[in-house]
């Protein structure tokens, strides 16, 4: 007869080897575990995470080998359970571009993306492991537009001998634009989602990952190579200080660029009376409010932004066009109690005080904004009339309000900042290892999606 003991034991690896597998994402900052449960609102069941050390923060090939040497001893601290993981590829390690594909007899897709990877990057097909997300028809008949991932077969067999020696069994990897959309599938169950456009900012300490979905499907996809390391390598240079006390420094400002001669001045406050710009409502108010506060964005980050409920918003009707509704995991930045008279606060910059002297990110920042507005521009030219109705903004970074407080205003759209573990179920038996639910986590959406995503090995 089987003892209580070994009974759940075994209870426990049924229900697991059965539900969602462990994922893992091999991130710039840090290196995050997750697993969650099946059902209609998953549970989550255990949790890691990481830091990356700041020596190894600059060194890919450094922080590669520090995380797959930690890997083993996370996974048995954190007490996960199950057989079965799924990975992502790092950024930095993969190829990401959109190829228009021309149709050829007895030749797949697939076969041709990889002929075509393979020749920008002037390597050996075989040297690589292609995957593509089809967008749609190109301009020229026969032609499709195809986004091309693609990752050295060595890095891919690393990465799958470091699950093997956690004693898993891998069973899926997959590129982090596709989790990213993943993870939001649940917010895009309304009638006529399929045509709202979601640009996803995937802020990173290393990188953003500009990604674009209309309804569910990813279309867009896009790295940058300017992520919250490039914001603090600017400040260091400028303050003559070293990164750390650079990012010190950065997140501690409220106002991200010294004001331009000649446009000073209140912005007008936008009430409720009058139409926001764009038909959405003001930009992060709630971070405003509390940058007016001097509270510190990483800090208090749960305060900053409120979780709302589970219900997805219906208000707008069949006749307008689809807008970002409220649903979990969204940390709407507006505050809806207050009075419908006194209005939502506008994002007015100029309100904050100035970085010192001598610092100032505009340039950066217009950089980075600069490739955002062209990236929309792409997506505009292969779906004409389609444009942006929301912005999500994701990534370890994005815990920054004053940086997504700035794209946003640049970009002049509705914006969320996101908190993937908020929608989670939790009985408080869960195990977490450097995970702090007091703060939002917007870090975590790469994790979610990965668990969601169909098990393809």
């Amino acid at each position: 007869m089987l003892g209580l003991d070994r009974f759940k034991s075994m209870k426990s690896g049924l229900m697991t080897s059965n539900g969602y597998p462990i994922a893992i994402d091999f991130g710039t900052a840090a290196l995050k575990v997750l697993q969650i449960g099946p059902g209609d609102l998953p549970m989550l069941l255990a949790a890691a995470c990481l830091p990356t050390p700041e020596a190894l923060l600059g060194d890919a090939v450094k922080r590669l080998a520090f995380q797959i040497e930690q890997l083993p001893n996370l996974i048995r601290k954190a007490g996960f359970k199950g057989k079965r993981a799924v990975c992502s590829m790092p950024a930095g390690q993969t190829f990401c571009k959109h190829l228009q594909i021309t149709h050829t007899d007895g030749i797949s897709t697939i076969d041709l993306v990889k002929m075509t990877v393979a020749q920008q990057l002037g390597c050996n097909s075989d040297a690589l492991v292609c995957r593509m997300l089809e967008v749609g028809a190109a301009g020229a008949p026969g032609q499709m537009e195809v986004i091309g991932l693609a990752a050295s077969r060595a890095t891919v067999a690393r990465l799958m001998d470091a699950i093997r020696s956690c004693k898993l069994e891998p069973v899926g990897m997959h590129p982090e634009c596709a989790a990213v959309v993943k993870c939001f599938d649940h917010i895009t169950k309304r009638a006529g989602d399929e045509h709202l456009v979601t640009l996803y900012l995937d802020i990173g300490l290393g990188c953003t990952r500009v990604i674009i979905a209309n309804g569910v499907r990813p279309v867009f996809a896009k790295t940058i190579l300017l992520g919250g390391r490039f914001l603090d390598q600017t400040i260091a240079k400028q303050a003559k200080v070293d990164l750390a006390e650079a990012r010190k420094i950065r997140l501690g400002l409220l106002n991200l660029c010294a004001p331009q001669p000649g446009k000073g001045g209140p912005t007008p406050v936008i009430s409720e009376d009058a139409p926001a710009p764009d038909g959405g409502m003001a930009v992060l108010n709630a971070a405003m409010a509390a940058h007016a506060k001097q509270i510190a964005p990483l800090e208090k980050a749960a305060e900053i932004a409120k979780v709302l409920s589970p219900e997805i918003d219906r208000r707008s009707g069949p006749e307008q066009p689809p807008m970002a509704g409220d649903a979990a995991g969204l940390a709407l930045p507006s505050n809806r109690r207050t009075p419908a008279k006194q209005g939502y606060a506008a994002y007015d910059l100029g309100q904050y005080p100035p970085p010192p002297e001598g610092v100032c990110l505009r340039e950066a920042l217009d950089i980075l904004t600069d490739e955002i507005r062209m990236c929309l521009r792409y997506h505009e030219g292969l779906f004409p009339g389609k444009r942006m109705g929301r912005i999500i903004f994701v990534g370890g970074e994005a815990r920054h309000m004053a940086l997504c407080q700035h794209i946003a205003k640049a970009l002049k759209a509705p914006a969320h900042v996101a908190d993937p573990l908020a929608r989670l179920g939790r009985d408080g038996h869960e195990q977490l290892t450097g995970v702090e639910f007091s703060q939002t986590q917007p870090g975590w959406a790469v994790p979610v999606g990965l668990c969601l995503l169909p098990t393809d090995l």
